[in-house]
């Protein structure tokens, strides 16, 4: 398949009537998007191809394993794009109103509805990348976007059987939160050290001694961008990385042993 983006009168126009279109969303009218970007030419051809892949994405009531099952197959059909590409809204938004149009309004269905909280926004976001939260965030918060880019960012070549493995400790603890947090971390934006971390994070779980829960995640990512500087860790091999984490989870949890014994 040809893969296209919105031009800036695309995105404009979309963002621009995005109020006045909300029922269209609600009422997941991928025909109304379809044809309305198709008169006003808002498509183009990027000169990439694509293999389909929205036939095997899936969405069941088990979100974290769904999350790491559709990370896998978006970034192997979309891994040959350049990073100036995959990081562009034009890209995202024209997926998201055509071929990832009813993925999407599946993968959000709950949201699909006046009643919900936040819905215009909730909707917003996961139709554009680039929102109030700003341009990386934004992306990271979209539901398919953040797929692709964590997919990205734990990518193992050197782990032949299973590459995408450590997806798994991402969605542990909550895949669309935790996948927020490792995006603001520009240390984890290297791919060595957010694989050197996630192997120490692994390692910890299976062993099982400790509750590797969220709080514990957000401290480690918190210490390595404390010692980023000095420690220089964007020179440091994953396997450095990996030991320098279990380090301070060693520290870490002894220290909350001793609070639960006071």
């Amino acid at each position: 398949m040809r893969l296209q983006y919105l031009t800036d009168e695309g995105i404009q126009y979309l963002k621009g009537n995005f109020e006045a279109n909300l029922p269209r969303y609600i009422q997941r009218d991928s025909a109304y998007f379809a044809d309305l970007l198709k008169k006003q030419d808002f498509l183009q051809d990027t000169g990439y191809d694509f293999n389909s892949f929205a036939s095997n994405l899936q969405v069941t009531d088990d979100a974290s394993t769904d999350d790491v099952h559709n990370a896998e197959v978006i970034h192997r059909a979309l891994s040959d794009l350049p990073y100036y590409m995959a990081i562009d809204e034009k890209i995202w938004a024209a997926l998201l109103h055509t071929y990832l149009f009813d993925f999407v309004c599946e993968k959000k269905k709950d949201l699909l509805d006046e009643n919900v909280r936040d819905y215009q926004n909730k909707i917003y976001n996961s139709f554009f990348t680039y929102t109030r939260h700003g341009k990386r965030r934004g992306t990271f918060v979209n539901c398919v976007a953040s797929l692709y880019w964590g997919a990205e960012m734990v990518y193992d070549p050197s782990n032949h059987d299973d590459p995408y493995g450590l997806l798994k400790e991402i969605a542990a603890t909550g895949y669309p939160s935790t996948i927020v947090i490792f995006s603001s971390s520009r240390i984890l934006g290297r791919r060595e050290t957010c694989i050197g971390f996630l192997k120490a994070i692994r390692k910890l779980r299976m062993a099982q001694k400790w509750n590797v829960d969220r709080p514990a995640v957000v401290s480690g990512i918190k210490y390595l961008n404390l010692i980023a500087g000095l420690s220089m860790l964007d020179m440091r091999s994953e396997e450095e990385i990996e030991h320098i984490t279990e380090m301070f989870y060693q520290g870490y949890f002894q220290n909350q042993e001793h609070k639960d014994e006071q």
